[in-house]
């Protein structure tokens, strides 16, 4: 790609984005070597790879990284091939038998600390190195999130994190394990996809059932100079139920209690079904004296979090319902509430600019006297195969759509609104940081 090519494709002046960037083949082998080959990449949860010799497989582009639970209790990594003939070594999530990384094709055989142990007639392999070794691949974890990074000179994780675990240190992400794990295609481009999780100005236009009970306008939008962002309601308005104001509607015209069964139902997979509950125990009883319905809820679910056993002395009782919708870049974000968390990581589709892979990770505090166990990972190649619920449908009708409508030659970019889609636009400059330094440095 000419450098004139390139410049076409970058975030240009007055927030304006090129539609190639989400559609030209030449735009994603840029971000998948400059980008992905540099930055901090989610690979999964700690708690899948729980005892030593336990390992789990990280797909980006053509490159797979193996993540594996050390003999002394920690994280390795390396690249997902063989020093032998190329074979990749393992596939999904696993575990090694007798601490050993067995090739299936000619059985070379490494420790699970990279050490290649044994080969096959090795007298016979007269130039064959004594220190022969898997690379390491860097590798790290924050809130119980595993991440790799494939540029060995790559800063620390936590640095590059900043100010993310500061921010959402109250909480205890670590503490959270897998209630559920969906896997399925979308036919759009990687960026598209975060773009549309990324902001809630769409929430009027495609997602106008959710007006009734939720404020969209009461939100506010931080960007992080790393390209991390967060987003969701502010002051007053985390402590006061109400209609969008887009609606128009008068307070004689709604009822509290009605719009707080509506969020809560709405959101079930972010409470738990006593929680559920307890909005129609309270409507039928009505609050203690001196308390909102809504306070009565917040007070009530804190009380229940602290009841099984965790520490909730950061959080403020207006946390209970309301989200932190959080970007971590460069291609995972999602709602984050007192004891749950709703995570999209999105990846692209091997080399195909129009398509990507998206895991939505649904992830919760456990009840300590539960016996949790890993929940099995559902895989749809094909999203129409699953009822993903009328919101998320929404969305991915959408997606495709967003991208059809990019390939045309009526498409020039993308105008973005630099405060509520202020997200989007940061995100996209620092992809384009990633790309120009790897090309200066190329």
């Amino acid at each position: 790609m000419s450098g004139t090519d390139l410049e076409s494709m970058l975030v240009q002046p007055n927030a304006f984005l090129p539609a190639a960037r989400y559609t030209s083949p030449e735009f994603l082998e840029l971000e998948l070597e400059h980008l992905f080959g540099k930055v901090w990449q989610m690979a999964g949860r700690e708690e899948q790879i729980p005892a030593p010799g336990d390992f789990l497989e990280y797909q980006i582009g053509d490159e797979s990284v193996i993540i594996v639970r050390s003999e002394s209790g920690g994280l390795d990594a390396f690249p997902n091939v063989c020093l032998h003939r190329g074979t990749q070594l393992a596939h999904g999530c696993g575990h090694f038998d007798g601490n050993s990384i067995r090739c299936p094709y000619h059985s070379w055989t490494y420790s699970i600390d990279g050490t290649l142990r044994f080969v096959p007639d090795r007298e016979e392999f007269p130039d064959l190195p004594d220190d022969l070794a898997l690379q390491h691949v860097q590798v790290d974890s924050w809130g119980g999130f595993i991440f790799v990074n494939l540029d060995r000179d790559a800063k620390p994780l936590l640095e590059m994190l900043e100010p993310l675990p500061t921010l959402l240190a109250a909480y205890h992400l670590e503490e959270l394990k897998f209630r559920s794990y969906l896997s399925t295609v979308i036919h759009a481009n990687w960026k598209t996809v975060v773009d549309a999780f990324n902001e809630a100005y769409h929430v009027q236009g495609l997602h106008q059932q959710i007006l009734a009970w939720t404020d969209d306008v009461a939100i506010a939008y931080e960007q992080f100079p790393l390209g991390h962002a967060h987003y969701g309601q502010i002051g007053a308005a985390r402590g006061i139920l109400r209609p969008s104001p887009r609606l128009g509607l008068d307070p004689s015209e709604y009822d509290e209690g009605e719009l707080l069964f509506s969020r809560v139902n709405a959101l079930g997979g972010a409470f738990m079904g006593a929680e559920r509950d307890a909005v129609q125990a309270l409507r039928d009883e009505g609050p203690p004296e001196g308390q909102t319905l809504l306070e009565a809820y917040q007070h009530y679910r804190l009380g229940v979090l602290n009841g099984r056993g965790f520490d909730t002395s950061g959080l403020e009782p207006a946390q209970m319902t309301s989200v932190e919708d959080t970007f971590v870049f460069p291609n995972v974000v999602g709602p984050l509430f007192p004891g749950t968390a709703l995570m999209f990581r999105v990846r692209p589709n091997g080399h195909d600019p129009n398509s990507c892979l998206k895991d939505t990770w649904v992830l919760e505090w456990p009840d300590p006297g539960s016996d949790w166990k890993m929940p099995k990972i559902r895989d749809y190649p094909n999203w129409h195969d699953r009822d993903w619920g009328e919101v998320t449908e929404q969305d991915y009708n959408n997606l495709g759509n967003v991208q059809a409508g990019m390939r045309s030659k009526a498409c020039e970019g993308l105008r973005l609104n630099p405060r509520q889609e202020g997200n989007v636009l940061r995100m996209h400059e620092v992809v384009d940081e990633y790309i120009t330094k790897g090309l200066a440095n190329s």
